[in-house]
C-alpha cells in the first residue's frame, strides 16, 4: 500500500476495488464499482468526490445501464472474460459504445483484457490486436488495460504503446513503411531496415519509409515524412514526403545521409541515455 500511495502522490492513477476502500481507503484513489454495486447505492458510502470508473461487460440491459445517465464516473472499464462463450468481446463492445452514443453519455472508455495463465506471447498479441484494435481503429475507446499473469510488465507495456501506435492513437516511437520485397528490390531490405531502425527507432512522431525501388516505392510510402528509396543497384534516393531530395547516394553512406536529413527538417533528437 505504500507503493500504491507514492503513486497516488506524482498524480499516477490507481484504481481500487470498492470493498478494498471502505474498509482500507488509500486517498486520493479511484474507485472500481460494477452495476451491483452501483444499483445498491453502496458506493454512496464513499466521500464526496470520490472518482469512479465502472466495470462493464457491455452485454448489460439497456435497463442495467440507465443508471449510468445518474453518476458521474471517470471512466468505463469493458471488462469481459477473454474466452467468454456467450457473446464475443467486439460485439459487446460495440453494442455498448451504441448506447452510450445514443444517450450521450461521453464516458472514456478503456479495454479492459484479462489473458489466462500460461497463454503464449504470440496468443496474446493477436488476442489483443484482433478484440481491441478493431475496436480502437473505428474511434471506440480511449486505451487498454492488459493482464496477463506470468507476463512481464515491460512486454505488456511495450504490446500496449505497439497497438495504440497502430491504431493511430498514440505515438511513442518512429513508425516505419516498408515494401514487402520482390525481384526488383535492389538491396537487402530486412538488413538495411534492421539497420535503420536501430539508429532511428527513438523518434516518437517521425514515420520514415524504406523501400527497395523506384517503380513502386515512392507511391507505396503513404503519408511517411522520409524515404529510404532503391534508385539503382548499389544506389540509394532519398524523400522529403513524396519529393525526392538526394539521388544516387552510395549505400555504405545512405542511412548516415537519411540521418542527416532528418537533423536538417529538425525531427531528429539523440537517443535516451542508457541506465
Amino acid at each position: 500500500r505504500l507503493a500504491l500511495k507514492r503513486l497516488v502522490d506524482i498524480s499516477m492513477g490507481v484504481i481500487t476495488p470498492l470493498s478494498e476502500q471502505l474498509t482500507k481507503p488509500l486517498p486520493h484513489a479511484m474507485v472500481l464499482v460494477n452495476l451491483q454495486e452501483l444499483s445498491t447505492g453502496a458506493y454512496k458510502l464513499l466521500p464526496e468526490g470520490t472518482r469512479l470508473v465502472v466495470s462493464l461487460r457491455g452485454d448489460e440491459s439497456y435497463e442495467e445501464l440507465e443508471i449510468l445517465k445518474d453518476i458521474d464516473a471517470t471512466m468505463i472499464l469493458h471488462d469481459l472474460p477473454f474466452n467468454e462463450d456467450k457473446i464475443g468481446r467486439v460485439q459487446a463492445a460495440r453494442r455498448l459504445f451504441e448506447y452510450l452514443s445514443e444517450n450521450n453519455l461521453n464516458f472514456p472508455v478503456i479495454h479492459h483484457i484479462q489473458f489466462p495463465n500460461g497463454i503464449h506471447r504470440d496468443d496474446l498479441v493477436i488476442g489483443a490486436g484482433t478484440n481491441v484494435g478493431a475496436l480502437l481503429v473505428d474511434g471506440l475507446g480511449d486505451g487498454l488495460l492488459l493482464e496477463a499473469p506470468g507476463q512481464d510488465f515491460d512486454f505488456l507495456r511495450d504490446t500496449s504503446f505497439n497497438l495504440l501506435q497502430g491504431c493511430r492513437m498514440r505515438n511513442t516511437k518512429t513508425e516505419y513503411v516498408s515494401c514487402p520485397s520482390c525481384g526488383r528490390t535492389l538491396f537487402d531490405l530486412q538488413e538495411i531496415s534492421a539497420e535503420i531502425r536501430e539508429k532511428t527507432s527513438h523518434l516518437p512522431g517521425v514515420s520514415i519509409a524504406i523501400m527497395g525501388c523506384i517503380v513502386n516505392g515512392p507511391g507505396e510510402m503513404a503519408d511517411a515524412d522520409f524515404g529510404y528509396v532503391g534508385g539503382a543497384p548499389g544506389k540509394i534516393d532519398l524523400y522529403v514526403g513524396k519529393t525526392v531530395v538526394k539521388r544516387g547516394i552510395a549505400m555504405e553512406q545512405a542511412t548516415d545521409a537519411l540521418i542527416q536529413l532528418i537533423k536538417d527538417h529538425g525531427r531528429w533528437a539523440e537517443p535516451p541515455a542508457e541506465e
